[in-house]
């Protein structure tokens, strides 16, 4: 393992110098940009300290779908989603102690969108601002709290379909698609303090759009869940 020492000790009537004095300092830099493995066993952690069944250190809970094949979506209210039957989803079924954080993660890709309105509806002035133009995530934790089954949403994440995004985004008269962006990935983070006894369900990851004329394209997708153990 590197060291660093305390420097030269000097003694009365010896005259410091700039080296001398910087000596510790230097040697920190050194160091730390030569850190070695001189002190770490092999196998200090492995998948056993965040298995979910048996922790010993952090738990982690992953769902992954790494699909090349696309799934559609063009639903204006937030749906779980779904490859091949396989929901976006995490079974956690804890009951966490309160004031626990646990931290929520999803990522994934899109992919080649049908976009028909990135405008907004004629007729409505300046109503909606351009919000046919985005698509949206969550992450919805579905919990029970005193037998009583609830939903808390944890974050919610906006993209955009195409390139349009200011002008005439208000615009009622039609205008000309704007170059739609395609395989375009998402990722984002939220984490949440257990604020009383609940018993944590399940994590979901859910998408919707603005306007059911366009249609979202997700292809391979993650979601994580991380709590620390005490």
């Amino acid at each position: 393992m590197p060291l660093v020492t305390s420097g030269t000790i000097y003694d009365g009537g010896d005259v410091p110098t700039a080296a001398g004095l910087n000596a510790p300092y230097d040697d920190a830099q050194t160091v730390s940009n030569n850190i070695d493995t001189d002190n770490t066993a092999t196998g200090w952690v492995t998948l056993k300290h965040c298995n979910p069944a048996t922790p010993v250190a952090n738990v982690l809970y992953d769902y992954a779908n790494a699909t090349t094949t696309v799934t559609t979506y063009n639903s204006t209210s937030y749906t779980t989603i779904t490859q091949g039957g396989n929901p976006a989803q995490i079974t956690i079924n804890v009951t966490p102690e309160v004031g626990e954080i646990l931290r929520f993660t999803a990522s994934g890709i899109g992919g080649a969108h049908s976009v028909a309105t990135d405008y907004d509806y004629a007729g409505l002035p300046g109503g909606n601002k351009g919000k046919p133009n985005y698509y949206a995530f969550r992450l919805l934790l579905n919990h029970t709290t005193g037998g009583v089954p609830g939903t808390i949403n944890l974050g919610e994440w906006g993209y955009s379909f195409t390139t349009k995004k200011s002008g005439t985004l208000d615009n009622t008269i039609s205008q000309p698609i704007a170059g739609a962006i395609n395989w375009q990935t998402f990722q984002f983070s939220a984490c949440w303090r257990v604020d009383q006894v609940r018993v944590l369900n399940n994590v979901q990851l859910q998408c919707k759009v603005f306007d059911n004329t366009n249609t979202l394209n997700i292809e391979r997708h993650q979601l994580f869940a991380l709590r620390a153990k005490r």
